[in-house]
């Protein structure tokens, strides 16, 4: 047989087998990539925690297995004083996490002082209550910053690194300027609604947290407001409710402590 000959038939049987060589190449190629890939047994919980957290540390839930839940009210530069919020929460050994603005604050010191003397804690809403995405950078940072000296002198608390943006807008460009200043945000996992327009009923309020599973609202971090007749009156049934079903009404920074490990 010529040598031309030889090759060419050599090379038609290579060619036969190469499809079955290319499959088991790329059998063995994904079996290493799943190994590589799959999370270690500890890593799991790990992970399960970290899927709460998005870039810039903000946080929309806080830690599932703890039975806790974070109320939270934010109070924006036209909001009113919230005495009946105060005392339902009290009434109910509930302590929350009131997100409010230097200029509430300045208007309404003795409510502001209210939040720490009842044993909640303060977050930083901003001055004014300006979406920050369509702000300056140093607009952005004097928003925050200049909140943060009054509600410190006011309540004697910090509110850093708590901080919230008005609307809920924000955006990586004021997410960084807000971790540069010691901040991480703090979304939410829940809106009650109780800020948009129509304004809800009490009952509305009530059905649209209560009727969420214990599994949904496992660490759930929710979203309401001050100066909202409704959300006073819905209060009382929301945290009885939630209460009987086993869970703690915790503030933001305990929501976000680690779960005690077993001894």
């Amino acid at each position: 047989m010529k040598l031309t000959t030889l090759r060419r038939a050599i090379g038609s049987r290579a060619w036969k087998f190469t499809p079955i060589l290319v499959a088991f190449f790329l059998l063995f190629w994904a079996c290493s990539l799943s190994q590589a890939t799959r999370p270690k047994a500890d890593d799991r919980s790990r992970q399960s925690v970290a899927r709460t957290v998005t870039p810039f540390g903000e946080v929309v839930r806080g830690p599932r297995g703890k039975s806790e839940i974070a109320i939270t009210f934010d109070g924006g530069a036209n909001a009113e004083c919230f005495e009946d919020l105060i005392a339902a929460l009290e009434s109910a050994d509930v302590h929350s996490t009131f997100f409010i603005t230097g200029n509430f604050a300045q208007r309404n010191m003795e409510c502001a002082k209210a939040i720490t003397k009842h044993g909640h804690e303060v977050g930083n809403h901003t001055w004014n209550h300006l979406d920050l995405t369509k702000q300056t950078d140093e607009i952005v940072r004097e928003e925050i910053t200049r909140a943060e000296v009054l509600l410190t002198d006011i309540s004697g608390q910090s509110p850093r690194p708590r901080w919230r943006g008005p609307f809920g807008a924000r955006n990586d460009r004021v997410l960084r300027i807000a971790a540069n200043l010691g901040y991480r945000s703090i979304y939410w996992t829940l809106d009650s609604l109780d800020s948009v327009e129509p304004r809800k009923t009490p009952q509305f309020l009530i059905d649209r947290i209560t009727s969420k599973t214990d599994a949904e609202l496992d660490g759930a971090i929710i979203l309401m407001h001050v100066g909202i007749k409704s959300t006073a009156d819905a209060l009382p049934a929301i945290i009885a409710n939630l209460q009987g079903r086993g869970f703690r009404l915790v503030t933001v920074s305990k929501l976000l402590e680690p779960a005690a490990r077993p001894r």
